[in-house]
């Protein structure tokens, strides 16, 4: 190890065991022993590292659950022992005497030092102690600290989509208290639903991530540059709070979390990206897949248009609730069509209107009140239109397999409450289900974005950077030497993925961004999403896959790479036949998790949330006090 890797654990630093007592509470699992004992601390305000590296995105979010309690998923329970390996016959063992047993015991806790086996020591990989682990995927160990970041990160998206009005979740209150539903439908607390997505994504990753190291896949020097500078960030907030690196890591992201744990972290995160990315242009559907998968999952790829009324259900005693259902078939009888469904809107919909168009008016003092009421209620008549993509729609199965059944007439009425909103949706079918034919198409790309200086001006009324003629043609060059270099290689649809890794301006399209997107690629684009040189080239019926072209737009030079142009539903079996691979991946893949120690991290959590919202309390209480004595 040279001085440089020596320095990383400076700031944890082995200690000398030999005066602590032994923990006669150890558990062991699995031929792993577990430290159970209360005398550590979880502290942590729960941050992302950074919201564009590691915000989720798609929270449409499939809920999944708790990995031991999915039937999909194996738990490790068979023993270790392997065909090849030296089996010890157990009835020889009970001619050890116990004397000597104790003291092979005791010499082994003299050797390492009983916090080896009882305390976790914050360490990664091979430094990483028995008491550490807080989960095994197929061989490889899960540090606690590994956990405790993972899963500040879950509590911390949740907690911006909740401040945004995504999620019914407070966060100063306790989370073991405020409730949810799974996937299936069962009712758990927000602090069990953390816990499963916190499985989820340490499977996820994980597994990819294992799976990249046999296939040899590395980081590219941009991904490597980025994980340096975050941690630079971190180095420069420690030193502003007067703490050691690995010492604000963890009270920032959770106890036993270090530099290593972050570092590991970030490069999950990039090794998955690229190792999925690697792999699905090596595993691309064949038709035949293509075909089977659609004859399995054909009401997936339907749609249907619906028109409908949002109208108030209160459930919250048999009286009120049949007053409602009263309502609701009042205004049903008055369905025919969709036009009959925007006369109702002004008697339905009165509180609201009234209520906007008060807003309306206060907001610009010229319009008039019937102005205003013609604007208001035209926005509510624009909203009455919904699709149904697919079985998995916003009602419940009943509704959803009904709009989507050819035999049921369109014209057709039903009704659906949910209790849960105090709103039932009288819903209208419109029209029958079909597939959906709208064109889409999938290009990889490279944006080359000319370099501005200080000098460099912003039109106001659009927002963009004004460019110089100078830069336009710098970046021009570029993008032409970058097809140069592609087109003098192998010209595999890989290489070009890994010059995109390397040079693209768009973070959107690679894995500097926050999806899981790789190597510049824009899968199934709807028309009107991308700027029209884009677009055009991407559509042009000429192209052929591999195909590839320097495009200019507002925001620079794109170096394209064609891979297809197909209707909506084809382009979504891609991705769905690609993503079965990936699931049944992880689905092969062993999992076990550590209960007591996942446990103790949680409740240690809920601990520290508790203290902080107090603290927070206690401010919020005394700062109006400060404030009018200055």
């Amino acid at each position: 190890m040279d001085e440089k890797e020596k320095n990383l654990y400076d700031d944890n630093p082995l200690e000398n065991n030999n005066n602590q007592e032994n923990d006669d509470t150890l558990e062991e699992k699995n031929g792993v022993k577990y430290e159970t004992n209360d005398n550590w601390q979880f502290e942590a305000d729960a941050p992302t590292l950074n919201d564009d590296l590691f915000d989720t995105a798609d929270y449409s979010d499939k809920r999944k659950s708790k990995a031991e309690n999915d039937s999909d998923v194996p738990i490790v329970t068979t023993d270790n022992v392997q065909k090849g390996q030296i089996v010890i016959k157990r009835e020889s063992l009970k001619f050890i005497p116990l004397a000597i047993l104790t003291l092979i015991i005791i010499a082994g806790l003299i050797v390492l030092g009983i916090k080896y086996y009882t305390v976790p020591n914050g360490k990664e990989g091979d430094l990483m102690n028995p008491a550490s682990v807080a989960a095994k995927i197929d061989d490889n160990k899960i540090s606690i600290g590994m956990y405790n970041l993972y899963f500040s990160s879950v509590v911390s998206q949740y907690e911006q989509y909740a401040y945004y009005g995504y999620y019914d979740l407070d966060p100063s209150a306790d989370y073991s208290t405020q409730y949810t539903t799974d996937k299936d439908g069962n009712k758990i607390s927000w602090l069990e639903y953390f816990e499963q997505e916190t499985v989820n994504q340490i499977k996820n990753y994980n597994t990819f991530y294992n799976a990249a190291k046999k296939e040899k896949i590395t980081l590219t020097q941009k991904q490597k540059d980025t994980i340096n500078e975050q941690i630079k960030g971190l180095k420069n907030s420690a030193s502003e709070k007067n703490q050691s690196l690995d010492a604000y890591i963890s009270s920032v992201f959770g106890e036993y979390c270090s530099e290593e744990t972050v570092r590991l972290y970030m490069e999950q995160f990039y090794l998955t990206a690229n190792y999925k990315g690697k792999y699905a242009i090596d595993n691309k559907p064949e038709e035949d897949e293509i075909s089977k998968y659609y004859d399995e999952h054909k009401t997936d790829y339907n749609q249907v248009d619906f028109s409908y009324l949002a109208v108030p259900y209160d459930a919250s005693s048999d009286e009120k609730k049949d007053e409602s259902l009263k309502n609701i078939k009042k205004y049903m009888s008055k369905i025919t069509d969709r036009q009959s469904i925007i006369d109702l809107i002004p008697t339905v919909y009165k509180e609201y209107i009234d209520a906007d168009v008060q807003t309306a008016m206060q907001n610009d003092s010229n319009l008039s009140k019937e102005e205003a009421v013609k604007n208001v209620t035209a926005n509510y008549e624009g909203n009455v239109d919904g699709t149904i993509y697919g079985s998995d729609g916003p009602f419940s199965d009943e509704i959803n397999n009904w709009l989507l059944d050819e035999k049921q007439p369109t014209g057709t009425v039903k009704y659906y409450a949910n209790e849960d909103t105090g709103y039932a949706y009288i819903i209208l079918k419109t029209e029958q289900a079909k597939r959906s034919e709208d064109e889409t198409y999938a290009v990889r790309h490279i944006l080359i974005m000319p370099k501005t200086d200080d000098d460099s001006q912003t039109d106001q009324t659009t927002g963009q950077t004004e460019y110089t003629d100078e830069q336009w043609a710098a970046a021009e060059e570029k993008a032409n030497k970058l097809l140069e270099e592609y087109n003098s290689g192998d010209r595999t649809e890989y290489s070009f993925s890994i010059l995109a890794e390397a040079n693209s301006d768009d973070t959107a399209s690679t894995t500097a961004g926050s999806s899981d997107a790789f190597g510049g690629l824009c899968e199934a684009v709807k028309l009107g999403e991308m700027v029209p040189d884009f677009e055009k080239w991407a559509v042009d019926k000429s192209r052929k896959y591999g195909d590839t072209g320097i495009v200019k737009s507002e925001y620079g030079y794109h170096i394209m790479y064609f891979v297809y142009d197909k209707p909506s539903y084809e382009s979504q079996l891609i991705m769905d036949v690609r993503n079965a691979k990936f699931d049944k991946i992880l689905k092969e893949t062993e999992f076990d998790l550590h209960e007591s120690v996942v446990n103790k991290a949680n409740n240690k959590f809920l601990e520290a949330k508790k203290a902080a919202n107090e603290k927070q309390a206690a401010e919020n209480t005394t700062q109006p006090a400060n404030s009018s004595q200055k």
